[in-house]
This record gives C-alpha cells, sequence and structure tokens, in this order.
C-alpha cells in the first residue's frame, strides 16, 4: 500500500507544484504590498507557504487516492500496488485460435464472458463491432471507468489489446478503478478467445504496460 501512495505522489507532482508556485506568487505579492520595504523577508513567507500548501495537497490526494485502491482492489480480490496507480492501464493477450476465426466471433465471445462476470459489472456497451468492444464500469462507485477492447487475427494467432481508463479523460489518478477493473477482466478476456479445451497454462503470453 506504501508503494501505491508514493506512485500517487509521484504522480500528482505536477499539479502540486503548480499550485505551490501560485500560492506562493499570491501570498509574496500580497505581503509585499502591504510592505514594500521587506520585500525579501515577504517572498521568503510567500515561497514557505506555498511549499507548505503543496505538501499538504499532495498528502491528501495521495492518502484519498489510497483509501479509494484498496477499496477497489478489495472488492476484487485483490493485492494493491504501485501499478495501480497508472493511468491508463493496458494490456495485450496473444493466442492461437483455429484457423479462420473472425475477430467478430472472438469479440462476441468475449462480451458474453465479461456479463456473466458478478463485479465489476458492465454499465454500458458503447461499442460492439467487428474486432472492436467498448464497455463502461463502475458507474454505482463513483469512479466510471472505460474499457476498450481491440481484437485482431492474422492466421492462428488472435491479438488482443485491452486499454482502461477514466470515463473523466482528464483525470490522471482515479483511485485504482482502471487498474481494477483491467486486472479484473483480464483472465475472463485471455479465456474467451482461447479455442475450447485448449491447456489455459499454454502459449498464451500477457504483456503489460502502465
Amino acid at each position: 500500500m506504501l508503494s501505491y501512495w508514493l506512485a500517487t505522489v509521484r504522480r500528482s507532482a505536477v499539479s502540486t507544484v503548480l499550485i505551490a508556485v501560485i500560492v506562493s506568487g499570491a501570498m509574496a505579492g500580497v505581503l509585499i504590498s502591504q510592505d514594500t520595504s521587506a520585500w525579501a523577508g515577504s517572498l521568503l513567507r510567500g515561497t514557505l507557504s506555498g511549499l507548505a500548501a503543496g505538501a499538504v495537497l499532495a498528502v491528501a490526494i495521495a492518502t484519498s487516492n489510497t483509501w479509494h485502491a484498496r477499496r477497489a482492489a478489495a472488492r476484487q480480490g485483490l493485492p494493491l500496488t504501485a501499478e495501480a496507480a497508472f493511468v491508463p492501464c493496458t494490456a495485450e493477450i496473444r493466442v492461437p485460435v483455429p484457423t479462420g476465426t473472425t475477430p467478430y466471433q472472438l469479440t462476441d465471445s468475449v462480451l458474453y464472458a465479461l456479463k456473466k462476470v458478478p463485479a465489476p459489472r458492465i454499465d454500458e456497451v458503447e461499442e460492439f463491432t467487428h474486432g472492436k468492444l467498448t464497455v463502461v464500469c463502475g458507474r454505482s462507485s463513483g469512479s466510471p471507468v472505460r474499457l476498450r477492447i481491440s481484437i485482431v487475427t492474422d492466421r492462428n494467432i488472435a491479438t488482443v489489446t485491452m486499454d482502461s481508463r477514466p470515463v473523466t479523460t482528464w483525470k490522471r489518478l482515479d483511485g485504482g478503478a482502471s487498474w481494477s477493473v483491467l486486472t479484473a477482466f483480464e483472465p475472463h478476456v485471455s479465456k474467451a478467445v482461447r479455442p475450447l479445451g485448449s491447456d489455459p497454462g499454454g502459449s498464451c503470453a500477457a504483456d503489460r504496460g502502465w
């Protein structure tokens, strides 16, 4: 959990530094306007105030996100790791399939499998086409996540790309919601694209990117 907390501090560093600079400038400006002869002391006090505000904000953001991420991980029965702090979360699955299998068949199989997963539940299917599936999850928890799945086939190999990110596109942190959706759904997607009766420990390589 500490690794996740530290990762959120790093992820929010740019925002907190920007706010610290704004607070420092505003405070220094007010103090200098009150006493122009003590501008050096006013500048120092303004800088210290900005640093304090930035530190408080960084701790507050990291702590709040860690609390939400811990709850999200607990709901899925997952251990909370630093990777959960990164948005978007992506994964790629490559698996052999019978020659002639179409992306549409695999997409249909994936959607059918995900609809049966008890949690997270799919709130909306935004796109379902030939090799493209986009679903939205987590609206009931207040952290909606958009999961995009792309499936392409090349002879007897299917490549599945998964991309999970907040519906609110400007978010850099979402309390582990994107990570929990991807991590919970990934094994079901992997199983859904495998030929019936294939060895689940066989020649499927999954590569994650955070």
